[in-house]
């Protein structure tokens, strides 16, 4: 498979890198103004944040989001999309979804719920999956999006109802989950 990962200063790239061992991966670290080199590829993974301390309401100095060059390859990208925690955030706000800030980091493994359309396309009722963030998603537009599944903070998977678009809050490519990366790519 030829995945094209874009990196948004994740903190678990070699999760990645190990994971991604058997493709043809070509990454690009996130910046504003970044050409997306999707071409020739059957996967675009958008890669969690946080190394670099952007968030999607941070402006670069000319005023604009930092996340919106991102935001706009999203809903023009012709490609299967993966989004991976920012990945997701970046997703979900392409689409018009409020991005809040929970007040806290939440971190470690955490349950979270399967819903019943999420039951339809993931083999467990109650995920346990590694978190790390300080923003959620609460809704999404349910013309354009199924949830699969949710927690007390908000929704945690969501898989878009016309494009091959699926994302997740939470971490697949860190290790000890009820679900791996591997499994996602699949969905």
């Amino acid at each position: 498979m030829k995945i094209l990962l874009i990196d948004n200063h994740t903190d678990h790239l070699y999760n990645f890198q190990d994971l991604f061992l058997n493709h043809q991966v070509e990454i690009q670290r996130y910046r504003p103004g970044l050409q997306f080199h999707s071409s020739g590829k059957d996967i675009v993974v958008l890669a969690g944040g946080g190394g670099e301390g952007f968030e999607l309401k941070d402006t670069t100095e000319h005023g604009r989001l930092w996340y919106e060059d991102e935001m706009s390859f999203v809903l023009a990208c012709d490609k299967p999309l993966l989004g991976i925690c920012m990945g997701f955030e970046v997703i979900c706000a392409a689409y018009g979804a409020q991005i809040n800030h929970v007040g806290h980091l939440i971190t470690g493994f955490r349950n979270t719920q399967v819903s019943m359309v999420g039951k339809n396309h993931l083999p467990h009722k109650i995920l346990k999956q590694y978190e790390h963030h300080r923003y959620a998603v609460q809704t999404v537009s349910a013309k354009q999006f199924e949830v699969l599944a949710h927690s007390g903070t908000g929704l945690e998977m969501v898989r878009h109802k016309t494009r091959k678009i699926i994302a997740s809050q939470f971490h697949p490519e860190v290790a000890g989950g009820t679900l791996n990366l591997a499994h996602l790519l699949q969905t």
